[in-house]
């Protein structure tokens, strides 16, 4: 594994050491090469879900003087120690699986592609595969790579909508792709190259807006409510929590301001609520709904 020259220029040498849960079983082998450029290395075992969780002050408790985040690109979240960005792309040729299952886009002519981060090199070489077989191919750079998506934004996907008859995600997992899905009107696929096939995101879609509008029309019986938050610098939204707790004071409820770290059912068991609102990360629902 070579790592980039970005990397082994930093003068810094204590490094933090923060990575997605896809990156867990390389974890290791990433610090002992970063231990070889005699950099110190302390791993980060807490989840990391985007550039939005930048842990800068565990690593200055720590002794660290910078962090490592791979697998995201900046997201404009501030620091109290420098951050460098590690790419990290997967290297992994979509062509065979594109080959075996394109009969399931064979009624849309012009497609949208997005791709997480990890993945944009391989949505690249799907571009090139759909545009040999005839299709014509939309891709719109509105974060650092063209067709990157994340999480909570997905405007690489909104921005070209007009133009396609339908997307397909590059990737792996349903999270990104079910982003997309639920910011668009047009058809959703993916294509999972960890399970080498291509599917619609319909069902998952139709599933989550009918849970989310029972949970909406829940909200106004509820009396006992609790609003999410999140002190991660990338979700902090307190100031509105505080805002919407009036608004919902005033209309009869009893309301709590809920602060969190990591989000989870689990640290939820034993409070009483009618109804969460959640104002943390925007795709928490589907973890809660």
């Amino acid at each position: 594994m070579e790592i980039p020259e970005k990397i082994r220029k930093i003068r810094l040498k204590k490094i933090f050491l923060q990575y997605p849960e896809g990156l867990k079983l390389r974890i290791q082998e990433i610090s002992k090469e970063l231990e070889k450029k005699e950099f110190e290395v302390v791993i980060c075992c807490e989840p990391s879900f985007g550039a939005c969780d930048i842990r800068d002050e565990e690593a200055k408790r720590l002794g660290c003087d910078v962090i490592l985040h791979i697998g995201h690109s900046d997201f404009g979240v501030k620091s109290k120690i420098p951050v460098v960005y590690w790419d990290y792309f997967y290297t992994i040729d979509p062509i065979p699986f594109l080959e075996k299952e394109i009969n399931k886009l064979k009624e849309f002519g012009k497609i949208g592609l997005v791709a997480s981060l990890q993945f944009v090199k391989a949505m690249e070489s799907a571009k090139e595969y759909l545009e040999k077989i005839g299709k014509k191919v939309y891709v719109q750079k509105s974060l650092e790579y063209p067709g990157q998506i994340l999480g909570c934004n997905t405007n690489a996907a909104k921005n070209i909508e007009n133009e396609v008859d339908c997307f397909l995600f590059v990737g792996a997992g349903k999270f990104h792709p079910l982003g997309v899905a639920l910011s668009v009107e047009k058809p959703m696929f993916s294509l999972d190259l960890e399970k080498g096939i291509i599917y619609n995101l319909e069902e998952e879609k139709k599933k989550w807006m009918k849970n989310k509008l029972w949970h909406d029309a829940k909200l106004l019986d509820a009396k006992k409510v609790g609003i999410v938050v999140c002190w991660k610098q990338g979700q902090n939204k307190i100031e509105e929590a505080r805002k919407l707790k009036k608004t919902l004071e005033n209309s009869g409820k009893e309301v709590y301001i809920l602060a969190f770290d990591g989000i989870t059912n689990e640290k939820l068991e034993g409070l009483k609520f009618d109804c969460l609102v959640n104002m943390a990360c925007p795709r928490l629902e589907e973890d809660l709904i």
